[in-house]
């Protein structure tokens, strides 16, 4: 990924190029690379749909089983300049080295390929908490992931109950903001309704 920000020759780089770029790698690179993103301690706007939703697709198809990642054209054909790739890699970079110092190969049931379809549903599960346009919604999740893939490519047992554990976490976060933010909303509404009687 740093080789990439690095030496991509235009200003702009589509997710489909990005997919290209990392060719045989596979899922767990792309779960990483879409994860990413909703990490940053700073906010962009409309960011966690536009990684959130293929992010979902991957996760998706690990969990049928195909036996390497697509998207569709209307996905791939979504671009980012080359400029926030490189930001986005030099804030992350830092995290993921923490993370890669533990990691090693501890197979056993976790990594095997139906594990990995398990997995994936679950993922599936927590991309959809990322797509909400929340504060703290996004970022939990999304590291949940994160670390998961990193077990996966691997083959770390442990890592990937470490994800799948924070992942559970994540979801109690998620779905209580969600819920608080309905009821203020579902409040706010009522107050407004009272007023014009």
């Amino acid at each position: 990924m740093q080789r990439l920000a690095a030496e991509w020759p235009a200003q702009r780089i589509t997710l489909g190029d990005m997919i290209h770029a990392f060719g045989e790698r596979g899922y767990g690179l792309l779960v990483i690379l879409f994860a990413i993103p909703n990490l940053l301690p700073i906010y962009i706007p409309g960011l966690s749909p536009i990684f959130g939703v293929p992010l979902l697709i991957v996760c998706l198809q690990l969990a049928l089983g195909w036996p390497e990642p697509r998207l569709p054209g209307i996905l791939t054909r979504r671009s980012m300049r080359r400029a926030d790739l490189e930001m986005i890699v030099a804030k992350a970079t830092p995290w993921i080295l923490r993370v890669e110092r533990f990691i090693r190969p501890r197979p056993s049931l976790l990594t095997t390929r139906t594990a990995e379809r398990l997995i994936g549903l679950y993922g599936v599960a927590l991309a959809a908490l990322v797509i909400v346009p929340l504060p703290f919604t996004n970022g939990p999740p999304s590291l949940a992931c994160l670390i998961m893939a990193m077990g996966i490519m691997e083959r770390d047992s442990i890592t990937i109950l470490a994800g799948a554990l924070w992942g559970l976490v994540a979801t109690v976060l998620a779905l209580s903001i969600i819920g608080g933010f309905l009821w203020v909303l579902q409040a706010g509404l009522a107050w407004m309704l009272s007023l014009f009687g």
